[in-house]
């Protein structure tokens, strides 16, 4: 309902921002201007949808108002941009081409939405969960020291719709438990996990926090206590129609790239082979849901050798029992020069589409493990091949070969436990900065 309370107020603004441009671009709002209605419904749709990607329908994030600030000035250029583009893309087919109307419109949005989104939306938030009885009862797991700053923190910002209430609490009024609050002292990210899978059993919302949140630089957390951050994880109880839903989107996702990729792969594969010795194609054995082995295919960007499976154990448990990159402990010398600049753009992997298009792996997934890698799996780690391994995930858009095995295994479980649509739409936006501007190829 909060949700649907911050939605309105967007389709509000938006109007509003449009009358008042509409009025002083063209003195009126019936049949001034060509498409004004057409313009009208894009924004309505528009605007919300980039709000809800930058997770500004999220109210947790209402306990840190600059937060909120720097996210809806990104994501306020961005519905400028996507304006702009698409009129640009449709010759202004269905939009206004005004300039001085889009100028008007985007002034007064972003005036307006500064006005109720920053400075009223918190207040009236805070007096929908106050006055309508939807407080949820959060019980708290951790130091009981820490209890009663925390309590006067939910109190304090009532905007968050949660009561803190101990253990004790909950036992005896456990039908009022609707949620958990996790302070964690976990050491190590297998022990974090752990503690997260646990409590994130039966579909339950569980919020963590965690100063080893800070080496993972996610930018997730919806505020920070002690100086840690606090994630949210969900892990919904039934993915039937998620997992048909995404198999569909993986399909014709995979045929569409392949369709418009086809010329650049008959190109890529020239220079492959003029570049080096060998076939275009690199065929390699690589795990898949449940520990499945599969086919998985890349452009080759090496010259043509092959390690002792003894020395690829060897390299892969120095990576796995270090705070090594993997970067670190790749032979760079065995790369072709093509192969490097398929490596830093990613254009090696395109051949995985196929690999997506017969099923064997996903758009969205944690990334595939050779079987030398799955046989040293800790216990842990075995979770991430409880989904379909894919071409892009968490671990590809936040660091890549920069980061460490635990903090890559452990991104790839956040993604296992928080998986949805939304967030594999969210994850398939944010790759592609992440592969213009290459973070850890390697």
């Amino acid at each position: 309902m909060h949700k649907l309370i911050l939605y309105l107020i967007d389709l509000i603004t938006i109007c509003a921002a449009y009358i008042f441009a509409m009025l002083l671009r063209f003195h009126g709002l019936v049949d001034t201007a060509h498409n004004q209605w057409m313009t009208l419904f894009f924004l309505l749709i528009m605007i919300p949808i980039v709000f809800y990607f930058y997770d500004l329908y999220n109210h947790l994030l209402y306990t840190q108002r600059p937060r909120i600030f720097f996210k809806f000035m990104k994501a306020w250029l961005v519905t400028l941009l996507l304006y702009v583009v698409v009129g640009f893309l449709t010759k202004y087919y269905f939009l206004i081409e005004s300039r001085i109307f889009i100028t008007f419109f985007y002034i007064f949005a972003l005036i307006l939405f500064f006005f109720i989104r920053i400075i009223c939306a918190k207040k009236i938030l805070e007096y929908y969960f106050k006055y309508t009885g939807r407080i949820l009862c959060c019980k708290y797991i951790g130091a009981p020291e820490l209890f009663k700053p925390l309590e006067r923190f939910f109190k304090n910002n009532g905007v968050t719709g949660l009561k803190l209430v101990c253990r004790e609490e909950t036992d005896t009024e456990h039908n009022t438990q609707q949620e958990i609050f996790l302070y964690s002292e976990a050491e190590t990210f297998e022990r974090l996990y752990n503690e997260i899978k646990e409590n994130t059993r039966h579909g339950m919302v569980v919020h963590v926090a965690s100063l080893l949140f800070k080496e993972l630089d996610l930018k997730w957390e919806w505020c920070s206590f002690n100086g840690a951050p606090v994630y949210t994880f969900h892990q919904k109880e039934n993915q039937f129609w998620r997992e048909r839903i995404k198999r569909c989107i993986d399909f014709f996702g995979a045929l569409f790239c392949l369709f418009i990729l086809a010329p650049f792969f008959l190109l890529i594969s020239i220079a492959i082979k003029l570049d080096s010795r060998g076939p275009v194609i690199y065929k390699q054995k690589r795990c898949g849901k449940g520990g499945k082995t599969f086919t998985f295919y890349k452009f080759r960007s090496m010259y043509e050798h092959e390690k002792p499976e003894t020395v690829l154990e060897a390299e892969f448990n120095h990576y796995r029992n270090s705070r090594v990159s993997k970067m670190e402990i790749l032979d760079s010398e065995y790369i072709t020069p093509i192969g490097k600049i398929l490596r830093k753009t990613s254009i090696d992997e395109w051949p995985q589409f196929i690999n997506i298009l017969k099923g064997e792996m996903s758009l969205i997934g944690p990334r595939p493990h050779r079987p030398h890698e799955v046989k040293y799996y800790k216990e842990w780690h075995r979770d991430r091949l409880s989904v379909n391994q894919g071409l892009t995930g968490l671990w590809q858009i936040y660091g890549r070969g920069e980061i460490p095995s635990d903090r890559s295994i452990f991104l790839d479980l956040i993604y296992v436990i928080n998986r949805s649509l939304s967030l594999d739409i969210k994850l398939l936006f944010q790759t592609i900065p992440a592969v213009v501007l290459g973070k850890g190829a390697y």
